[in-house]
């Protein structure tokens, strides 16, 4: 590069440091979207308290000092009782603020009459000394503290667990079969066999073991929350003490922020957090509420005296902030708002409870609702318990008739002394039960644990923190996504992500760029290599010194980097076992993101100069303004009305004028524009259209257009020249001589064009993508902003959440206010169709979810910022964000992105279907071998002549808990698959039994019963020939072969269970033949765990054969026992096949539905209850619509 100009060097001059904002003009125009800030400068000239703020000035203590200025208050707070009655209430006060409102300030009468009934002195402040006056404003306004949240104890974890429906009739269960079973134990002699060995005394063991189990989910689930909640909490903590500067008899003191009180005068500067609500009434500040609002515009913020002014020129009106017709000034500050900028002072008007971020904060309280897997979970825990007594009651009564038969007459036990008679019964009692104690799913709760746990410890490991571990099982189910923008969808931070610099030699046209995330033109860095070395010293010295933001102390690259990474994998043991300290300290949640303060315009020109030009390689950003500091002879504030601000700095021949600004108002004074060989061209018409084109292709695209240009003024000795002299300052030119920024086009075109950029909040990585995933999974995103509709729609267009066809629905979009009118049913209709809702408020994303789950949805809401709290705990699922996210938003979520990744909620819809299809894997499993176990220990004790099953209490132990533990642990431990994006939502009405399921259910139940019924009864003859008297030890052989049949059977159907719902919506036998639908092998070894469990269960299952013996009731087999036992089991590979192939609505079509739901009304005792009548009725009413359906269905298979 050849050696530069003084002028060309970048730097920084002194007036732009942080110090001297106090000493710079103000002047904005939030609302102007051709602005390069809504605010304006961020500069104030306002001399706040007729004195400067410094550290002299703040008190750090009350002062003592009796000839101080101190303003008595004698007001109604303080005169006829401790705590009298307030000239105005906290709600009256809360109508300022929500929504801001300048009517409602007028209708009071003004500020001035404002203050007075606050009894504030805006010029002294407080009386610090009046401790009574304190009190009273505490009493009638509350204190600024806000409402914590307890955490609750693992004890608590655990009783709320307990309340679980099914773990309610496990332990029921549970110790009805214990006390059983120590009676058995105790109260009963000792028993022998044949062989004269005493047979152990194990009864109680399966009561226990459900006890073991009921334990284990509490202690395991428990122990989950537990520690999800305390990690959150830790990596949740912050100083929440601060320190702010009031006015306080005069003075300015540093007070805590528990201290700020209703009627407080407090200062604000730049980077502080506004503590309270409050009324802007001197200076100027610039304000970032988004996270409140969700606007990602900043706001800037006038006095109150001066915004009335303007309002009052509008009256009469009904026109109020916010209006779109009448551009008013905004006074008012929300408590949780940034200073981006500027200096003021502001009264409080309500802190605490009361304060917007308050309210917010106590809206979060409500109890959490139950999940839709629990709802079918409990219905299924209280359908088994019912239809499981019936059974017991039918199999008591028939045992207990043919027992009082037995006992009578000349039967054979009409001998018997009554103690014997008595046993007997309580044998009969004790099967009874057994059949209760079969039935009961004992495994259920525990895998859906497992499963739970397993999902959340690896979605932790793709960024996730699930606060709330039942929310990861919804997420699998839901329908619809409500999303924030600002911060979600966008980066919440303003880039330039397209322009052009000067021209391209090759084509004569704009050098363009394209850097948003889904564009296909060259990016910047690709550009900026072929710019010429003086038009990049152009540019970068616009931005660097041309700008009034300055650098975050509080950045660290570094740690913003690692905070967007993800944790390194573990297994699933090593997650349980080992400690996540280290992990801790990566990702810490509210991270500083933001390399610059101040304007986002202009932080965003710096993170160009700095990211694609590498300025700040060597020297910072306040070195460089250092450095060019002595070659600045004249600085530009922007001003609203001329939208544009300069520079002017001293070159070897003259001066040079930089200009940045608005791009209409900018490049109608540009008549030049270099191109990438250096070489300065005149603009013609030609040019200028290109130009003018692609200034209408931003605004039209939502972009925030910026023009950046400059102007040589040589041969001149001082500055300014002759004609361009301001007449009030004879040193400075007059700003509206050096650029024309009238509505007519200039004569004159002096300016050089050096780049003109595009600057938009963009599209995060990936957001594109994973909302077209969304939608092949069957799941809406709907886009919730406070923007305007023209940005909403542009950056729904670019994420695909609006279709071109969605554009032609007047329904698609809609704003926040209109949604807002509308009747509960009209909102019902339109909502399936609405997909961006501009302009919200935090009302109406709440009134939005709330009418998605009243329409049946199961809605999922994503959020960053306080304003989104409502909705984030209304919905089903609430996501928010770990680094960009406020404090408000985690709290009211149940899962944390900690990488700010919108592109995890794939993968959480992923694991979600995972653990809900896991879950219904193993009640498939479950259901089959409690159905065969129940019928089969009910026939064959009514079979039998004693009163026996074929299956033993210790056998029943090893089937109903080990195997169904382990089948838990096996089937939870699935990973998702790409697949489960391609099957539809199972929403809120979903069964949790699926018609797939029953099929599968009842015909692996059928075979299995066929089978174990057919060696049971009919193995005397297979096996010893018809009419062969067998003795007690080839009877057991023969239950022992059965009981061995019977758990190779559920060995092999736990393969068969791999395959759920994957053809589904496949109608023919041929279209079923895929090895998607009839593998039970693929991907066997992608999930060890279950490989060692299948193979634990095998060996387990061998080893009581062989060495079982009396404990287990087993007698060894021979050759064609074995080979029968490991054949007959093996048929659930060719059952399960045969079951896989049937389409789903030929066993729709002959069930005989409507006579199944009159048996299951009647059996259940819905008769009983009103509520069942009527849903009785509207069963019957859909069975006679679906019979149709189905008929119709099958007319179509057959043509």
């Amino acid at each position: 590069m050849a050696p530069l100009t003084p002028a060309d060097k970048i730097g920084n001059s002194n007036f732009l440091s942080p110090n001297s904002i106090l000493n710079s003009r103000v002047n904005d125009d939030d609302e102007d979207p051709g602005s390069i800030s809504d605010a304006a400068s961020v500069n104030s000239t306002t001399p706040l308290n007729n004195e400067d703020i410094t550290e002299d000035a703040i008190q750090l203590s009350t002062s003592n000092d009796p000839s101080s200025p101190i303003h008595k208050l004698t007001t109604r707070l303080t005169i006829s009782s401790k705590y009298d009655t307030p000239l105005i209430t906290p709600e009256e006060l809360t109508t300022l603020h929500d929504p801001k409102s300048l009517k409602t300030l007028y209708e009071l009468g003004g500020f001035d009459k404002l203050t007075h009934l606050l009894h504030t002195d805006i010029r002294h402040g407080l009386n610090d000394h009046d401790h009574q006056d304190f009190q009273s404003r505490i009493h009638n306004f509350g204190a600024n503290r806000l409402p914590v949240k307890a955490q609750r104890s693992f004890l608590r974890l655990c009783f709320e667990a307990l309340k679980d429906k099914v773990l309610i009739l496990l332990s029921i269960a549970a110790v009805v079969s214990l006390a059983l079973g120590l009676y058995e134990t105790f109260g009963e002699g000792t028993e022998y066999d044949d062989e004269g060995k005493a047979l152990p005394k194990v009864d109680w063991v399966e009561g226990v073991a459900i006890l073991v189990a009921v334990f284990i989910v509490v202690v395991v689930g428990a122990g989950n929350d537990y520690q999800k909640e305390r990690q959150f909490a830790r990596l949740n903590a912050k100083k929440e003490d601060r320190e702010l500067i009031v006015l306080r008899d005069g003075q300015q003191k540093l007070i805590s922020i528990y201290d700020l009180l209703v009627g407080d005068i407090i200062n604000l500067q730049t980077g502080d957090v506004v503590p309270g609500d409050a009324i802007l009434f001197q200076g100027e500040v610039e304000c970032d509420e988004s996270a409140l609002t969700g606007e990602s515009e900043s706001i800037n913020k006038v006095p109150v005296n001066d915004a009335m002014n303007i309002y009052e020129n509008y009256l009469p009106t009904n026109e109020d902030l916010g209006s779109s017709t009448i551009k008013f000034r905004d006074p008012y500050l929300i408590s949780g708002a940034k200073v981006l900028s500027g200096l003021g002072n502001a009264v409080v008007t309500a802190v605490g409870v009361n304060s917007i971020h308050g309210r917010t904060m106590l809206s979060l309280r409500h109890e959490a609702e139950t999940t839709p897997l629990q709802e079918r979970l409990d219905n299924l825990a209280e359908g088994i318990s019912k239809y499981g007594f019936l059974a017991a009651l039918l199999l008591f009564v028939i045992l207990f008739i043919r027992f009082c038969i037995n006992i009578t007459g000349d039967h054979k036990n009409s001998n018997l002394i009554p103690t014997e008679k008595a046993k007997n019964f309580i044998n009969i009692l004790i099967t009874a039960v057994t059949i209760v104690v079969v039935a009961v799913p004992e495994g259920l709760p525990l895998a859906v644990t497992l499963a739970l746990a397993f999902a959340t410890t690896r979605m932790a490991q793709n960024g996730n923190l699930v606060r709330v571990l039942k929310s990861c099982e919804t997420m699998g189910g839901a329908t619809a996504i409500c999303s924030d923008k600002t911060g979600t969808l966008t980066e919440n931070k303003m880039r330039i992500v397209k322009g052009f610099f000067g021209l391209d030699s090759e084509s004569n046209t704009p050098f363009e760029f394209d850097d948003s995330s889904n564009g296909d033109g060259p990016k910047s860095t690709q550009i900026i290599n072929q710019l010429s070395d003086d038009l990049k010293v152009f540019v970068c010295t616009n931005i660097s010194l041309n700008s009034t933001a300055f650098e975050n102390g509080d950045y660290d690259p570094k740690q913003a980097e690692l905070a967007k990474q993800r944790p390194p994998k573990k297994t699933f043991f090593q997650t349980l076992f080992t400690s996540s300290k280290s992990h801790e300290d990566q990702i810490k949640m509210g991270q500083v993101s933001e390399p610059y303060l101040g304007n986002k315009t202009e932080s965003a020109l710096l993170i160009l100069a700095a990211d694609k030009f590498n300025l700040f390689n060597k020297m910072n950003l306040e070195q460089h303004r250092q450095q060019s500091q002595p070659d600045i002879v004249q600085v530009i504030p922007f001003e609203s009305s001329r939208k544009w601000a300069g520079v002017v700095m001293k070159i070897n021949n003259g001066y040079r004028l930089y200009v940045k600004g608005a791009a209409e108002i900018v490049f109608k004074n540009c008549g030049f524009e270099y191109n990438n060989t250096g070489e300065l061209i005149k603009l013609d018409r030609k040019l200028r259209d290109l130009s003018l084109h692609k200034i209408d292709e931003y605004a039209n695209d939502a972009l925030r257009a910026i023009a950046l240009g400059h102007r040589d003024f040589v041969n001149i000795s001082q500055w300014p020249p002759a004609e361009f002299i301001d007449p009030n300052h004879d040193n400075e030119a007059d700003a509206n001589l050096l650029v024309n920024v009238s509505a007519t086009a200039s004569s004159t075109k002096p300016l050089t064009l050096d780049a003109l950029v595009g600057i938009q909040d963009p599209l995060k990585d990936g957001v594109a993508e994973a909302v077209l995933k969304c939608k092949l999974a069957g799941v809406t995103v709907r886009m919730v902003t406070g923007d305007n509709l023209i940005t909403a729609k542009a950056i729904s267009k670019g994420c695909n959440i609006l279709t071109s066809e969605d554009l032609s629905n007047e329904y698609a979009f809609m704003e926040g206010p209109e949604f807002r009118k509308l009747s509960p049913a009209e909102r019902t209709r339109i909502v399936p169709e609405l997909k961006v809702l501009a302009r919200s408020s935090p009302e109406d994303k709440r009134i939005l979810v709330d009418t998605l789950r009243k329409a049946g949805e199961v809605v999922a809401v994503t959020g960053d910022g306080t304003n989104d709290a409502p909705a984030l705990k209304l919905a089903d699922v609430g996501f928010s964000m770990g680094i960009a996210g406020t404090e408000v938003a985690r709290e009211a979520s149940d899962i944390i992105l900690m990488t700010d990744d919108f592109t995890d909620i794939v993968q959480a819809i992923k694991w979600g279907r995972t653990v809900a299809t896991s879950i219904k894997k193993f009640i498939q499993f479950q259901l089959t071998v409690n159905i065969t176990a129940c019928v089969l220990t009910f026939v064959s004790a009514v079979a039998s002549s004693n009163n026996q099953s074929v299956l033993t209490a210790v056998q029943l132990l090893w089937v109903n808990l080990i195997m169904d533990t382990l089948a838990a642990l096996a089937l939870a431990t699935d990973k998702p698959d790409e697949s489960l994006l391609n099957r539809r939502p199972a929403g809120r009405t979903a069964p949790l039994i699926s018609t797939s399921m029953w099929k599968m259910i009842m015909g692996q139940a059928l075979t299995q019963l066929i089978i174990t019924f057919t060696l049971h009864f009919a193995g005397r003859q297979i096996f010893y020939g018809a009419g062969a008297v067998l003795d007690s030890h080839a009877n057991k052989q023969l239950d022992a072969m059965t009981f061995n049949t019977f758990v190779w059977l559920q060995f092999w159907k736990l393969f068969v269970t791999r395959k759920l719902d994957e053809a589904d919506e496949v109608t023919t036998v041929r279209g079923r033949m895929t090895r998607e639908n009839l593998d039970f092998f693929q991907h066997l070894f992608r999930n060890w765990y279950f490989v060692v469990i299948a193979a634990i269960i095998g060996g387990c299952q061998i080893l009581i054969m062989f060495v079982g013996g009396a404990s287990f009731s087993i007698v060894r087999q021979t050759g064609p026992q074995w080979a029968t036992a490991m054949i007959c089991g093996f048929i659930s590979i060719p059952a399960g096949l045969l079951i896989r192939l049937i389409p789903n609505w030929w066993v729709e079509k002959i069930f005989p539905t409507k006579a199944f739901f009159t048996f299951l009304y009647y059996v259940g005792f819905g008769w009983l209850s009103a509520k069942k009548r009527a849903a009785r009725r509207g069963d019957l009413e859909k069975h006679s619509d679906d019979e149709e359906e189905v008929e119709e269905h099958s007319l179509k298979q057959i043509n």
